[in-house]
């Protein structure tokens, strides 16, 4: 039997998923609500595949995703998130998920994403993917694709609307570092404010 992961913040996400995927026939061997918790579970148990969410507090779900890369590279992490935008499908992609679905997405389809990875396959959703596409077939340059992983995990915090304190707790870093950070996306972004941050969101999709 195939044994999965489950990491999400939301308790009732994971229940739902946990009864969605018993009744498909998989095993939930862990659950975790936070990346640090995630990376412990995964490294215990070493499942068949992780669902994995993207936005948790403390270790980010691509920080996540990374560490666990790092100790197998064949490790299968399929991200669910409510990220609808290419900017973060791009991103986890590139960070080694084997595939993304959107939370807004029929069950159907994240039970069809599991089957494929399981099966050795890539699977992204259509609608996802065709954006994609699209958007490498313009040529046009994204200055967001410029940040971290670090960088990104700030920027789309901040505008979202956190505080620079709210921020350092939630990734476990000082003030300081988080107001450095700040510094370096707005050099590499060419903006001056939170306000611009947030203009250059929307207009990319993220927001």
């Amino acid at each position: 039997m195939n044994r999965l992961l489950l990491v999400d913040d939301h308790a009732v996400i994971r229940q739902g998923l946990r009864t969605l995927l018993e009744q498909a026939g998989y095993e939930i061997v862990a659950e975790a609500g936070s990346g640090e918790q995630a990376y412990i579970a995964w490294q215990k148990h070493r499942p068949s595949l992780v669902l994995l969410d993207l936005d948790m507090p403390g270790m980010g779900g691509l920080e996540t995703l990374q560490r666990i890369l790092a100790q197998d590279a064949m490790a299968k992490v399929l991200v669910f998130t409510m990220y609808d935008d290419t900017i973060h499908a791009a991103r986890a992609i590139r960070a080694g998920a084997r595939g993304y679905v959107v939370k807004s997405d029929d069950p159907d389809i994240l039970l069809q994403a599991i089957q494929q990875i399981l099966a050795g396959k890539r699977f992204i959703g259509h609608e996802i993917a065709q954006q994609i596409a699209v958007e490498q077939s313009s040529g046009l340059d994204n200055p967001i694709n410029s940040l971290t992983q670090r960088e990104f995990e700030v920027f789309s915090r901040l505008v979202a609307g956190d505080s620079l304190g709210e921020i350092a707790s939630q990734l476990n870093i000082s003030q300081k570092s988080a107001a450095n950070i700040q510094t370096q996306i707005r050099q590499k972004l060419n903006v001056q404010s939170t306000s611009q941050m947030v203009h250059l969101a929307i207009s990319h999709g993220i927001l």
